[in-house]
Protein backbone atom coordinates (compact mmCIF):
# COMPACT_ATOMS: atom_id res chain seq x y z
CA UNK A 1 0.00 0.00 0.00
CA UNK A 2 2.45 2.60 1.14
CA UNK A 3 4.95 1.69 -2.18
CA UNK A 4 1.11 2.30 -4.32
CA UNK A 5 0.63 5.31 -2.36
CA UNK A 6 4.26 7.51 -3.25
CA UNK A 7 4.03 6.23 -6.92
CA UNK A 8 1.00 7.75 -7.35
CA UNK A 9 1.85 11.28 -5.60
CA UNK A 10 4.73 10.92 -7.82
CA UNK A 11 2.78 10.11 -10.67
CA UNK A 12 0.32 13.52 -10.16
CA UNK A 13 3.60 15.77 -9.36
CA UNK A 14 4.86 14.65 -12.64
CA UNK A 15 1.48 15.34 -14.73
CA UNK A 16 1.26 18.98 -12.62
CA UNK A 17 4.68 19.55 -13.97
CA UNK A 18 4.28 18.40 -17.70
CA UNK A 19 1.13 20.74 -17.69
CA UNK A 20 2.38 23.54 -16.15
CA UNK A 21 5.40 23.34 -19.01
CA UNK A 22 3.32 23.59 -21.50
CA UNK A 23 0.69 26.71 -22.89
CA UNK A 24 -3.21 25.51 -23.37
CA UNK A 25 -6.28 27.34 -24.72
CA UNK A 26 -8.67 28.65 -22.38
CA UNK A 27 -11.57 30.23 -23.20
CA UNK A 28 -10.01 33.21 -25.29
CA UNK A 29 -7.81 32.74 -28.46
CA UNK A 30 -4.66 33.10 -26.41
CA UNK A 31 -2.70 30.42 -25.37
CA UNK A 32 -1.92 30.88 -21.71
CA UNK A 33 1.00 28.90 -19.34
CA UNK A 34 -0.69 28.26 -16.19
CA UNK A 35 1.26 30.69 -14.29
CA UNK A 36 -0.46 33.26 -16.39
CA UNK A 37 -3.73 31.97 -15.49
CA UNK A 38 -2.90 32.20 -11.47
CA UNK A 39 -1.75 35.85 -12.12
CA UNK A 40 -4.62 36.39 -14.00
CA UNK A 41 -6.52 34.91 -10.77
CA UNK A 42 -4.74 36.72 -8.41
CA UNK A 43 -5.41 40.18 -10.02
CA UNK A 44 -8.83 39.23 -10.10
CA UNK A 45 -9.08 38.61 -6.60
CA UNK A 46 -7.57 41.96 -5.79
CA UNK A 47 -9.27 44.28 -8.61
CA UNK A 48 -6.51 46.92 -8.23
CA UNK A 49 -2.86 45.61 -7.65
CA UNK A 50 0.44 46.75 -7.95
CA UNK A 51 3.71 44.48 -9.39
CA UNK A 52 5.17 44.66 -5.73
CA UNK A 53 1.73 43.47 -4.61
CA UNK A 54 2.18 40.50 -6.79
CA UNK A 55 5.41 39.76 -6.65
CA UNK A 56 4.78 39.60 -2.26
CA UNK A 57 1.77 37.38 -2.79
CA UNK A 58 3.55 34.76 -5.25
CA UNK A 59 6.67 34.69 -3.90
CA UNK A 60 8.95 35.73 -6.78
CA UNK A 61 10.70 38.86 -7.74
CA UNK A 62 9.13 42.06 -8.98
CA UNK A 63 11.32 41.17 -12.40
CA UNK A 64 9.56 37.95 -12.99
CA UNK A 65 5.73 39.79 -12.37
CA UNK A 66 7.21 42.29 -14.93
CA UNK A 67 7.95 39.89 -17.36
CA UNK A 68 4.34 38.20 -17.00
CA UNK A 69 2.39 41.42 -17.13
CA UNK A 70 3.87 42.41 -19.87
CA UNK A 71 2.92 39.21 -22.15
CA UNK A 72 -0.39 39.19 -20.54
CA UNK A 73 -0.80 43.33 -22.04
CA UNK A 74 -0.28 42.24 -25.03
CA UNK A 75 -2.82 39.86 -24.99
CA UNK A 76 -4.68 42.53 -23.64
CA UNK A 77 -5.77 40.54 -20.59
CA UNK A 78 -4.47 43.08 -18.30
CA UNK A 79 -4.23 46.75 -17.95
CA UNK A 80 -2.35 49.04 -16.35
CA UNK A 81 -3.77 52.35 -14.91
CA UNK A 82 -1.29 54.93 -13.05
CA UNK A 83 -2.07 56.06 -9.90
CA UNK A 84 -4.08 59.43 -9.38
CA UNK A 85 -2.60 59.62 -5.78
CA UNK A 86 1.59 58.73 -6.48
CA UNK A 87 3.32 59.40 -9.24
CA UNK A 88 5.59 56.06 -9.28
CA UNK A 89 2.76 53.68 -8.09
CA UNK A 90 1.24 51.68 -11.04
CA UNK A 91 -2.32 49.09 -10.47
CA UNK A 92 -2.62 46.59 -12.47
CA UNK A 93 -6.53 45.52 -13.09
CA UNK A 94 -8.06 42.86 -15.34
CA UNK A 95 -9.47 44.10 -19.03
CA UNK A 96 -12.88 42.27 -20.39
CA UNK A 97 -11.15 39.90 -21.95
CA UNK A 98 -9.30 38.66 -19.11
CA UNK A 99 -12.56 38.92 -16.95
CA UNK A 100 -13.02 36.13 -19.10
CA UNK A 101 -10.47 34.09 -18.22
CA UNK A 102 -10.79 34.65 -14.92
CA UNK A 103 -14.47 33.89 -14.82
CA UNK A 104 -13.49 30.52 -16.42
CA UNK A 105 -10.95 29.45 -14.00
CA UNK A 106 -13.09 30.94 -11.00
CA UNK A 107 -16.21 28.08 -12.26
CA UNK A 108 -13.07 25.43 -13.41
CA UNK A 109 -11.76 25.72 -9.86
CA UNK A 110 -15.54 25.70 -8.43
CA UNK A 111 -16.32 23.06 -10.01
CA UNK A 112 -13.46 20.83 -8.44
CA UNK A 113 -13.18 21.99 -5.02
CA UNK A 114 -16.82 21.01 -5.21
CA UNK A 115 -15.81 17.49 -5.94
CA UNK A 116 -13.35 17.24 -3.28
CA UNK A 117 -15.65 18.75 -0.42
CA UNK A 118 -18.28 15.65 -1.84
CA UNK A 119 -15.72 13.63 -1.02
CA UNK A 120 -14.16 14.94 2.18
CA UNK A 121 -17.87 15.58 3.58
CA UNK A 122 -18.03 11.99 3.26
CA UNK A 123 -15.29 11.69 5.88
CA UNK A 124 -15.44 11.41 9.47
CA UNK A 125 -13.42 14.38 11.38
CA UNK A 126 -11.21 11.90 12.21
CA UNK A 127 -10.20 10.96 8.76
CA UNK A 128 -10.33 14.27 7.37
CA UNK A 129 -7.78 15.16 10.28
CA UNK A 130 -5.60 12.24 8.61
CA UNK A 131 -5.85 13.29 4.85
CA UNK A 132 -4.54 16.44 6.22
CA UNK A 133 -1.66 14.93 7.89
CA UNK A 134 -0.69 12.96 4.53
CA UNK A 135 -0.98 16.52 2.72
CA UNK A 136 1.52 18.17 5.51
CA UNK A 137 3.44 15.28 5.18
CA UNK A 138 3.89 15.44 1.05
CA UNK A 139 4.31 18.92 1.55
CA UNK A 140 7.55 18.37 4.03
CA UNK A 141 8.68 15.64 2.08
CA UNK A 142 8.85 18.17 -0.99
CA UNK A 143 10.79 21.06 0.74
CA UNK A 144 13.98 18.21 1.80
CA UNK A 145 13.73 16.83 -1.71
Amino acid sequence: MDFYFFEECYRIINKYNKKTAKPQQYVTEDMLYPAEVHLINTIGNHEKVTVTELAALFGITKGAVSQTTSKLIQKQLIEKTPSEKEKKVVFISLSEKGRIVYDYHCEMHRKSREKIDMILGNLSPQEQNSVKEIITALDEMLDVM
